[in-house]
């Protein structure tokens, strides 16, 4: 299969299924750089916890984040160039200490290429989320707001923008299209995630790809891209599992 077509769409670029790594041109390829097999704990992570009794362990292959209340888990390497990020993820019901919200399904988010407005790693924060308002980054957040908005954000360090949406009617924001089963999480099933960050050419604008098992959500081709930074997994009020972290590097 060769590249997709792309259609602009209030912002949003929509695609036909891209093959793996089409984006990578050759004759660069896909090289692994590095990798969690979520065996040996969260060495390799840096945890931010808005409530204390959110459990997060990483054994026997699994990432397992069970949280109350609001919670960031930040790679602690910086990422550059032409890469992508890739894992599964599983969405479960929220534990009972999530109170009101438990039993539900929500919030499979993440925070990239976010850098401190001085260019700086982010700062350690509470976990709340408008402890991030003025931190630099994009973000999607799928499945969020109990599974009825799934949302492309960019924190620009004085707003958070929406840049494309999916949401239910009676939270939709202007510009937003219905939710589809597409863009929820369903309970209980494996999801493949990938996020793509490259450096846009004249042949490819496209600098941000974000995939959902076989479907891609969001792509943007904006003319002033963030294209290196810190990544982070975000939650609140869930319980998610996640498995096979890895980052590629497009050389």
């Amino acid at each position: 299969m060769g590249p997709a077509l792309r259609l602009p769409l209030c912002g949003l670029i929509v695609s036909l299924p891209l093959m793996a790594g089409a984006w990578c041109e050759p004759p660069r390829k896909l090289e692994p750089v590095a990798a969690d097999d979520f065996r040996t704990g969260l060495a390799r992570w840096r945890l931010e916890a808005e409530d204390a009794r959110a459990v997060v362990t990483a054994q026997g292959g699994v990432l397992d984040i069970a949280t109350p209340a609001g919670l960031s888990l930040w790679w602690r390497e910086p990422l550059a160039g032409d890469y992508a990020i890739r894992f599964t993820a599983v969405a479960l019901p929220a534990p009972a200490s999530a109170g009101e919200h438990a039993g539900r399904i929500s919030d499979l988010n993440m925070f990239w290429n976010a850098l401190e407005a001085d260019g700086g790693e982010p700062y350690p924060r509470s976990g709340k989320f408008a402890g991030y308002d003025a931190l630099p980054t994009y973000y999607a957040g799928f499945g969020a707001n109990g599974n009825t908005t799934t949302r492309l954000r960019l924190y620009d360090g004085a707003q958070r923008r929406l840049l494309a949406g999916f949401a239910d009617g009676a939270v939709a924001e202007p510009g937003e299209r219905p939710m589809t089963r597409e863009t929820r999480l369903l309970a209980g099933q494996p999801l493949s995630i990938e996020i793509v960050s490259r450096q846009p050419t004249p042949a490819d604008p496209v600098h941000l790809r974000w995939s959902a098992g076989s479907n891609e959500v969001f792509t943007r081709a904006d003319a002033n891209p963030r294209l290196h930074g810190y990544f982070a997994l975000r939650t609140t009020a869930s319980r998610l599992q996640v498995r096979d972290f890895q980052i590629l590097s497009c050389r």
